[in-house]
């Protein structure tokens, strides 16, 4: 049954050539590739999920979730819908990433929603969704590089006797 109230659009057609690009991630040992396709326009219009592990339930799952996203994302859902809803969702595979700019994943979902954030959202708006890059989050605590010093830091240490 189908809602009346709430009109349908038009799905975007795909451009015939767009541009792509795949980021290599690792969330707690699982590996996967995110590709993103982007409109003329820079516009996010489409996100492939490829688990390592192909042929397990995570990689028909993730698959399937970025076929979703894409769909969406045609019908003129903007990123920010689906980053907001995806981000903080704790499940495993969690911890440690491979990623730099996003070192720690509450899930596969989560680093996903974040580093679309972080590649298609502007600062001010990731920034009110608590999405921001380790950089980032340095800058706004106030804190400078504290690895930059190790060997000054050990020798400046009390002694003891």
């Amino acid at each position: 049954m189908s809602n009346s109230l709430v009109p349908r659009q038009a799905n975007r057609a795909a451009p015939r050539v767009s541009r792509g690009e795949t980021t290599r991630f690792s969330v707690d040992d699982q590996k996967g590739y995110l590709t993103t396709m982007t409109a003329p326009d820079g516009s996010l219009q489409d996100l492939t999920i490829r688990m390592a592990k192909q042929g397990s339930t995570l990689a028909g799952m993730m698959d399937a979730l970025g076929q979703a996203i894409s769909l969406a994302l045609r019908a003129g859902a903007p990123p920010e819908v689906f980053v907001g809803k995806f981000t903080n969702m704790r499940f495993m595979p969690a911890g440690l990433t491979d990623d730099p700019e996003l070192p720690i994943a509450t899930s596969l979902m989560d680093y996903v929603a974040r580093r679309v954030a972080v590649d298609y959202l502007p600062a001010w708006q990731r920034a009110e969704m608590g999405i921001l890059t380790a950089d980032e989050r340095r800058q706004q605590a106030g804190v400078e590089d504290v690895w930059t010093d190790l060997p000054g830091l050990a020798m400046s240490a009390p002694q003891e006797a």
